[in-house]
């Protein structure tokens, strides 16, 4: 059953009991699909199925629009009154136009949905949105290149040429704010909106712990020496299929020396700056929305 963890980030938290040991039996899953309370979420090309207020949950059975479809129908778990839940992707050219879903709502960026839905249905979406992205990257063997199937109710993919067995891949990624005194430092990247400011990051290397991450990008991106490193919160990130690992970084040094090919600026801001970043007053800098784990990192520390 989930642990319900004092986690403070979107896509973390999910309600659902993932009931692992039902994805390798078969008859179970159709069983659940034919459950009267089953719900479905449907994506497109890693986009949910969403009206103005949030997610479209279907009964399961809507699957039926879509007879011929190859992806996988993944199982995602029970809540807490045992209704099975899962997902699927439609066709890259359906056209919700002529269907029983018109009118019902559209296909939407995941990124707005996260900060007007419900955040135990982002939890959900966000696991399925990377179980798909996946899916679409894994239809041939590493091993040997064949072509693969899905099992275990869409967490597993098997090769029988090989028989080598693949399993979902997650990409840890280390996310800092880095902190000296009073101030702590921020980055611009090239592709960011005008003012827009945010905390470091960048993958964890083979061979490599959290804390000697977080000091390497922190060094590399912004010529800052790392001294300390407290744990603050993980982030489920499902662009495509991460795990943001939030850290605070206490440095030694201020004069900040940017890789150019990492950041396009860096820069100091006070606590009592960030505090207006945070409340939108600012004149020249805004940071994250409050479902990335960046805003989060930056309000612990601005509220000390």
């Amino acid at each position: 059953m989930p642990l319900a963890p004092l986690n403070p980030n979107a896509f973390a938290n999910s309600p659902l009991d993932r009931a692992a040991h039902h994805r390798r039996d078969p008859d179970w899953i159709a069983s659940a699909l034919d459950h009267p309370d089953a719900q479905l979420c449907l994506f497109q090309n890693a986009l949910p199925f969403a009206d103005e207020a949030g997610v479209v949950w279907l009964a399961a059975h809507a699957r039926g629009i879509f007879p011929n479809v190859k992806a996988p129908v993944i199982f995602l778990g029970l809540d807490k009154q045992g209704a099975p839940h899962f997902a699927l992707e439609a066709p890259d050219r359906f056209d919700l136009a002529g269907t029983p879903l018109e009118g019902l709502g559209e296909f939407a960026d995941m990124r707005g949905l996260a900060a007007r839905a419900r955040a135990d249905d982002i939890a959900i979406l966000g696991a399925a949105r990377a179980l798909f992205e996946w899916h679409r990257k894994n239809g041939f063997c590493a091993n040997c290149a064949e072509p693969t199937r899905v099992e275990e109710a869409g967490w597993r993919r098997k090769c029988d040429a090989c028989a080598s067995e693949h399993y979902p891949r997650v990409d840890p990624v280390v996310i800092m704010l880095p902190v000296k005194g009073d101030r702590c430092a921020l980055g611009r990247q090239a592709r960011f909106p005008p003012r827009f400011h945010s905390a470091l990051a960048g993958f964890i290397e083979p061979g490599e712990s959290i804390e000697e991450a977080v000091a390497r990008e922190t060094l590399e991106e912004a010529g800052l020496r790392v001294t300390h490193v407290r744990y603050h919160s993980t982030q489920p990130w499902p662009f495509p299929h991460s795990l943001m690992i939030g850290a605070i970084a206490e440095v030694e040094n201020d004069d900040i020396q940017i890789d150019p090919f990492e950041l396009d600026s860096a820069r100091w801001f006070t606590r009592a700056e960030v505090r207006d970043m945070l409340a939108g007053r600012h004149p020249d800098a805004f940071c994250p929305p409050p479902f990335a784990i960046a805003h989060q990192l930056i309000k612990t520390w601005a509220e000390g």
